[in-house]
């Protein structure tokens, strides 16, 4: 579902009737799409008022990293746990209580950075709206409902929370694919029952300390010499799946206090950038961490001195408050490893991945955020509150998740369309019911999608304008990119930008779900052989942990239809 997943499922095939049939030409339409959205604010009945018309922000914080959690012994040194290998059994039930981490097979050794659970909520006139981000790989909409469902939450008269992950690699195994062996769940009650009772905490805190709230807004591109916009993207991430189109852009929104607009309540930020690059350092052990979402937070509140990052022309403050860090369009692999070069204190690059490269990440992105911020933030008192939201379902094709599903590897989640009594296969294929979110804060907008999005579906770029310099795809590479059959505009950032006010738009990735990449139709290509077990020639990794060939027809779609919706 995400890089460096791996797993057996060849031998799992006849488990679930599967099959390396084409899919078939047939589709349920009373299961493609939306009728109406089930959520619209103002105007719904339990959101009909934006009442005088100011908002109110609070926000919220809990770690979730997993306590009292058991280590062993790596007797041979291969960074994986082997049941025949030592483990302190500090509950005495003979039995290794470890904490998954992603790869497969690793045991979290100790913990680099906390894990964390942010939220800011929203409130204006009878409406109350909440962004919850969590530092994980992924989270499925059941664990999602689980957070929103918590007994404390209730009563505080919430319409809706948007619960996103920040894509954090090794942080704990939240979906199950990174378990002790290929078949056996990651997922573990101990951890799961900390991240529910501590995001829900967060939300908590964030609800019932909203306060008047203005807004200083601001954004920059995230390019090795601002001035000059092909001057690549190496210092911070890269694009490295052809065709090179991504979306460079770090929005912070910093909401003050109305009677004391030098005082932070939080800060929201956002960027596209794979957490993962510590985990390729074969040199230590591993450990928990939040990667680069954890400098870029702790910095922004705290500051960065002028000797910590190039992009720190001076001693910069910090704002104070909390930061909610939300992940962007990082589907296609835009992230740090494979020749980034992130300059790190006294301006050196570091070349090596590990977690002194993920601090100078955060660190540099933190000086870029609050750099925009002091020269060219907007200020905005003016903040009218708007969302919408929709449930459609997305046909799923996958073998693979088809294991995953049957054998309880992954979380549960509701599938629906398809008979449960009867193998699945061509004519049988289960949908997965997903969510799609928009929210409006005045100039700041966000939608969500349900994993890793390619970057195109957001922005379209199909003419090389959001290629920043690096050359836009290889001519002899195999399976070439079929242009001509590329989706016309709008896109979804149009759309985004198409609501009246919005001069902000943010890809809130992963949000409301999570279901691998979302892969644009014009370049999906699979193994003829063996589809979603081995990776097709040229840059196709990510088809193989897709829902299918028809992603961006279940998903995007929606979306779209989502975001040219207006209530009547």
């Amino acid at each position: 579902m995400v890089r460096g997943a791996v797993l057996c499922i060849g031998l799992l095939l006849v488990a679930c009737g599967g099959s390396s049939s084409k899919p078939d030409g047939g589709v349920d339409a009373q299961l493609e799409g939306f009728v109406t959205p089930d959520i619209v604010c103002p105007g719904g009945p339990d959101c009909g008022s934006a009442g005088d018309g100011t908002l109110k922000v609070g926000v919220g914080k809990r770690v979730w990293t997993p306590q009292g959690f058991e280590t062993y012994t790596d007797e041979n040194g291969d960074r994986e746990y082997q049941s025949s290998e030592p483990y302190t059994d500090l509950n005495g039930n003979h039995r290794f209580d470890g904490v998954w981490l992603f790869g497969g097979g690793r045991a979290a050794q100790g913990v680099s950075t906390d894990v964390e659970a942010r939220a800011m909520a929203f409130v204006e006139g009878d409406m109350t709206f909440v962004i919850l981000y969590i530092d994980c790989i992924g989270l499925l909409a059941n664990d999602m409902d689980k957070i929103r469902q918590h007994p404390s939450l209730q009563g505080l008269g919430i319409d809706h929370i948007l619960i996103g992950a920040t894509h954090a690699h090794d942080a704990p195994d939240t979906m199950g694919l990174w378990g002790p062996t290929a078949t056996v769940t990651g997922r573990q009650n101990f951890v799961l029952d900390r991240l529910y009772d501590q995001a829900a905490a967060a939300v908590k805190d964030a609800v019932t300390t909203v306060q008047p709230a203005h807004m200083v807004i601001a954004s920059t591109k995230m390019i090795n010499d601002p001035a000059n916009t092909m001057s690549k993207t190496d210092d911070f991430n890269k694009d490295i799946r052809d065709p090179v189109i991504f979306d460079p852009t770090l929005t912070i929104a910093r909401f003050v206090k109305a009677s004391a607009p030098t005082e932070t309540i939080g800060t929201l930020v956002n960027w596209a950038d794979h957490p993962e690059v510590a985990h390729f350092d074969d040199s230590v052990e591993a450990k928990i961490t939040a990667h680069f979402p954890h400098y870029i937070r702790d910095h922004v509140e705290n500051g960065v001195l002028a000797t910590e990052s190039k992009y720190a022309a001076t001693d910069l403050s910090g704002l104070g408050g909390v930061t909610v860090f939300v992940q962007g369009a990082l589907g296609g692999q835009i992230g740090s490893i494979r020749g980034t070069h992130p300059p790190g204190p006294g301006g050196v690059p570091l070349t090596m991945e590990s977690e002194a490269m993920e601090q100078a990440l955060g660190t540099n992105a933190a000086a870029k955020a609050l750099t925009a911020l002091a020269q060219s933030g907007e200020s905005v008192s003016e903040l009218p509150l708007s969302f919408k939201s929709a449930v459609f379902n997305a046909r799923i094709e996958n073998t693979f998740l088809h294991v995953a599903f049957l054998i309880s590897l992954v979380g549960p989640h509701p599938l629906v369309g398809y008979d449960p009594d009867q193998a699945i296969d061509v004519g049988n294929y289960p949908w997965i019911p997903l969510r799609g979110t928009f929210v409006q804060v005045g100039p700041l907008a966000l939608v969500t999608a349900p994993g890793e999005l390619h970057p195109e579906l957001w922005v379209g770029g199909y003419d090389g304008s959001w290629s920043w310099g690096w050359p836009f795809y290889d001519t002899t590479k195999p399976n070439l990119p079929k242009f001509d059959e590329a989706a016309k505009p709008p896109y979804m950032r149009d759309l985004v930008l198409a609501h009246t006010g919005v001069r902000y738009p943010v890809l809130a990735g992963l949000g409301e779900d999570f279901v691998g990449y979302i892969v644009p139709a014009y370049n999906f290509v699979l193994d003829p052989n063996d589809p979603y077990i081995v990776e097709a020639e040229g840059d196709h990794y990510e088809e193989v942990y897709s829902v299918g060939p028809l992603g961006e027809r279940h998903i995007i779609e929606p979306i779209l239809e989502l975001l040219k919706y207006r209530a009547p």
